[in-house]
Order: C-alpha cells, then sequence, then structure tokens
C-alpha cells in the first residue's frame, strides 16, 4: 500500500497544474451514491485528500502546515462523517458537503495565485452557509437558518469586501498570473487597512465581528463545526499574514490587532466558562484562541522577528488538530446519549474508555501539556514573547493576558472532561445509542495524529533549523510525559471501574 501511495505522489508531482482538478474529481467520484458508503467510496476520498500533500513543498511555512494539519483533520472527518450522518439524519447526504467544504478550505492554503485562492474561498464560504443551515433544510429549524444568515451577513460579506479590495488594486491580470507572494497592492492608506482588517477579522471571529461564531458552530453538524472551527477561522488568520508582507499602514494594523485581539481572548475564556452546552463551550474558546493568533500575528508587525509567526503557526496547528477533536467527541456525545447539558453528562468514560482518554489528549492539547503539539506551540508563545520583556511594557501585558488566555482554557476544559468523567453522574439504563461507538476510532485516530505530529522534525524543519534542535532536546520530556498520562490514565480507568462496580 505504501508503494501504491508513493506512485500517486509521483503522478501528482508529474501533474502539479492538474493537481486541484484531480483531487476534486476523486473525491466527488469518492461521493457517488452507489459508493459513498463503501470501502470504494472511502479509498478514492482519503486518497484524493492525501493527494494535497504534494504540494507542500511550492508553500510558505504557514499555510504549509495548516494544509498538512488540514490533510490529516480531512482523512478523519471523510471516515467519520457517513456515520454520523446516518445515525443522526437516516442519511448520507451530510458526506459530499462535508468533504468539498474541507477541500474548498484545504484549496485556500493549496493555492498559489490569489485569484485561484479568492475562487475556492468563495467556495468554501458558500458551502459553509448550507452547512449550517443543513438542519433547517432537513428539519426545518429556524433557528439553523437564522445561524447561516447571521454567518453570512457578519462572516461572508466582510470578508469578500476585503478581498475584492485586494483584486481591485492588484489587477486582474496580475491576480491571475503572479505568485501570490509577488503581487503586491499598496495597502497603505488607512481606510484601505482598516477594511481589510475588519473583514478577515470578522472570518477569524475576533472582536467586533466575532458574535456569528457561537451560533454558527454549535448548531451546525458536528463534522460541519469541526472543521469551521479547526480550519475555516484559519483562512482569515492565514489571509492577515498574507497582507503583512504587502504595503499596509502598519501603525493602524498593530493597534486593531493587538487591541481586538486582547479583548477577545478574555472575552470568549469568560463565555466558554458559563457555557451549559458542550459545543457552544467549544464555539466561544474557538474565539479566545484564534485572538491569541491574533496578538502574536500583530507583535510579528511590530518587531519584525518571525519567531511570532512560528508561534502563530504551531498554535494555529494546535487548535485545528484539538478541535477538530472535540467538535467530533460531542457529535459522538450527541449520539450516543441524545444530550448536550454538560450538567446531565459525566458518564462517558464508562461507556468508552478509550474514546474518553484520547479526548483527554485533545485537552491536555488545548492546556498546552506534554506530550502533546499544545506544549510545544505554549513553550514557544512564551519564549517569543519573553525575548523583548526587557524593550517595552506592551510585551510584559501581552504575556499577562495571554497567561489569563491560559488560565480561563484551564477551567473551562476542567467542564469538557465533567462530561466524560464525573462521579457523581449515573449511567443511564437503556437510553443510550451505542451505535455511535462506531466513530469512536476516527476521534482516537486523530488525537493520536496530533501527538505524532508533534514529533515530525522534517515540518518544524522548514519553520527554522532551530526548531528540529528544540524538538531533539524536548523528545525524552514529551516521551516521559506520554508514559506518565498513560500511567494516570489507567489508574483513572480502574478508578471509574472500581466506581461503577460499586454502584
Amino acid at each position: 500500500m505504501l508503494s501504491g501511495f508513493k506512485d500517486l505522489l509521483w503522478l501528482a508531482s508529474v501533474l502539479k497544474d492538474n493537481l486541484l482538478p484531480l483531487v476534486f474529481l476523486l473525491v466527488i467520484l469518492g461521493n457517488v451514491p452507489a459508493i459513498r458508503g463503501r470501502s470504494l467510496g472511502y479509498s478514492l476520498r482519503v486518497c484524493g485528500f492525501m493527494l494535497l500533500l504534494a504540494l507542500l513543498k511550492n508553500l510558505n511555512i504557514f499555510s504549509a502546515m495548516l494544509l498538512s494539519s488540514g490533510v490529516i483533520i480531512s482523512v478523519s472527518l471523510t471516515l467519520y462523517t457517513p456515520r454520523y450522518s446516518w445515525m443522526k439524519y437516516s442519511n448520507l447526504s451530510l458526506v459530499p458537503l462535508v468533504d468539498l467544504f474541507a477541500l474548498s478550505i484545504l484549496a485556500v492554503f493549496a493555492s498559489s495565485r490569489l485569484l485561484e485562492m479568492m475562487t475556492f474561498w468563495l467556495v468554501a464560504e458558500l458551502l459553509g452557509f448550507f452547512l449550517i443551515a443543513y438542519d433547517y433544510l432537513v428539519r426545518t429549524e429556524k433557528a439553523a437558518l437564522l445561524a447561516a444568515v447571521k454567518y453570512l451577513l457578519f462572516s461572508m460579506i466582510p470578508t469578500d469586501v476585503a478581498l475584492f479590495i485586494i483584486l481591485a488594486l492588484t489587477g486582474f491580470n496580475e491576480a491571475i498570473h503572479l505568485p501570490l507572494n509577488e503581487v503586491r497592492p499598496d495597502l497603505t492608506s488607512p481606510i484601505i487597512t482598516l477594511m481589510l482588517l475588519l473583514g478577515f477579522f470578522s472570518k477569524a471571529a475576533v472582536f467586533p465581528l466575532h458574535f456569528w461564531l457561537p451560533d454558527a458552530h454549535s448548531i451546525a453538524p458536528s463534522p460541519a463545526s469541526a472543521l469551521l472551527s479547526g480550519l475555516m477561522v484559519k483562512m482569515g488568520l492565514y489571509a492577515i499574514y498574507v497582507i503583512e508582507s504587502y504595503p499596509l499602514d502598519t501603525f493602524i494594523a498593530s493597534v486593531m490587532m493587538l487591541f481586538s485581539g486582547c479583548l477577545t481572548a478574555i472575552y470568549g475564556g469568560l463565555q466558554a466558562i458559563m457555557q451549559q452546552d458542550i459545543k457552544r463551550l467549544l464555539a466561544y474558546s474557538t474565539t479566545s484562541h484564534t485572538a491569541t493568533i491574533m496578538i502574536l500575528l500583530s507583535l510579528y508587525i511590530i518587531s519584525g522577528d518571525a519567531l511570532f509567526v512560528d508561534a502563530a503557526v504551531l498554535y494555529a496547528v494546535t487548535h485545528a488538530f484539538f478541535k477538530s477533536a472535540l467538535f467530533m467527541d460531542s457529535g459522538f456525545i450527541e449520539v450516543l446519549t441524545h444530550e448536550r447539558d454538560i450538567r446531565r453528562l459525566g458518564y462517558v468514560f464508562r461507556v468508552t474508555t478509550i474514546e474518553s482518554l484520547a479526548v483527554m489528549i485533545s485537552v491536555l492539547s488545548m492546556l498546552g501539556m506534554p506530550p502533546t503539539i499544545g506544549f510545544l506551540a505554549k513553550v514557544i508563545t512564551f519564549v517569543s514573547i519573553s525575548n523583548y520583556l526587557k524593550h517595552s511594557w506592551l510585551y510584559v501585558l501581552l504575556l499577562l493576558i495571554i497567561s489569563i488566555e491560559i488560565s480561563l482554557s484551564i477551567a473551562y476544559s476542567v467542564r469538557y472532561l465533567r462530561v466524560h468523567v464525573d462521579s457523581t453522574a449515573r449511567l443511564p439504563q437503556g437510553s443510550l445509542d451505542l451505535r455511535a461507538l462506531r466513530m469512536t476510532p476516527f476521534i482516537i485516530a486523530l488525537s493520536a495524529a496530533s501527538v505524532g505530529f508533534t514529533f515530525i522534525t522534517g515540518v518544524f524543519n522548514q519553520i527554522t533549523p532551530d526548531k528540529s534542535e528544540i524538538l531533539l532536546e524536548l523528545s525524552p520530556v514529551l516521551v516521559t510525559a506520554l508514559l506518565i498520562f498513560a500511567f494516570l490514565s489507567l489508574y483513572v480507568h480502574e478508578v471509574i471501574k472500581k466506581s461503577s462496580e460499586g454502584q
């Protein structure tokens, strides 16, 4: 099978100009109704997503890392979604929407020209609208339609305006022929800088256009929520990273990004703590995390230090992994228990111990604990800011804000863990849909992949050679932490098992 995959990569390298059409063709063929839920359909879709990895060498570090992690997430979702769709909606019509949505987002990160990126961006936004409104389309739930309209007005339209401003300033001919890193639209006008940032703030769900996200991400089907929160909000961050290399008003940009980022990081964390619905908790936490990444990108504008970009990239990848896995877990819980209220859950660990342990890995990543990739992200984040503590009080303030954001993440992470492990919760009799257990292997695989991603030294070496040395030096610590985690997991398992037997 490995040799066959190498042959596919070789074919992709030969047909680079036609790779994206080939990928779309494979994913569409894999969604033909007759084979959508069969092994052939799964294989075609997985091969389609994996072929995108052949484009990594042509990309900047931000898009390369988002593309590689996004491929892993998309493969997990294309295997997970058919089971979720069948058990919740009694059909597989959700699968092609989710697959094409994922593929469109990945194509944005893989695009080498401005017009190409804009095309896939608009397609992704349109598919996102239909996925948010999906429960209205199949069940006429008005809340889903209202959430989709709010997404349309406050996420799609502002972002599209920003993209068309860039296109107008670049010129149609240059947007078609010049590589994305060679176009140089003049964005130095304060008004243009302001409009562009507000547009991309709306996609990243950062103040003042953040309020569409909680409804959209909590109402959409869980596979769509995983993509919306794990990958789509990164489109806004990626666009900001791209325009930072263009001539723009750096003062306006840095002030806007710092103010909005700091405000949203704290606000999102506080809101997440107060939520009882597990999907709304995850949705609000997304606004907090994307705001932190925004802060790091703003510090890159101020200082010009590429270490802030490294920290932002690692943070973005970390968030993509754990948030996708946790939204997949929320879908599993909803199908299993028909419940999303934290206060009525707490017994999931007794139904599926291994899946709950996998969720603990994702939560540890959200907390920035070893052996997860979140640990590396938090280390590099703190190191990058600490290097400048002597230069200005601003860095001290930002370090404090990020520390508060992390403290808030601990509080709502513990609340989310109570969904799985709560000694006071009793296992309901006869009300669980155990067919949901068919979804757990893909949640487990994605959580495990996030840990494996930590040790891919070659990927980090593309950021800067120093990263591989950091990883090599931290490897003993990470391995030790993994062993400790495994021991604690077994210990917790025994405690819960004895507790359940006692009841």
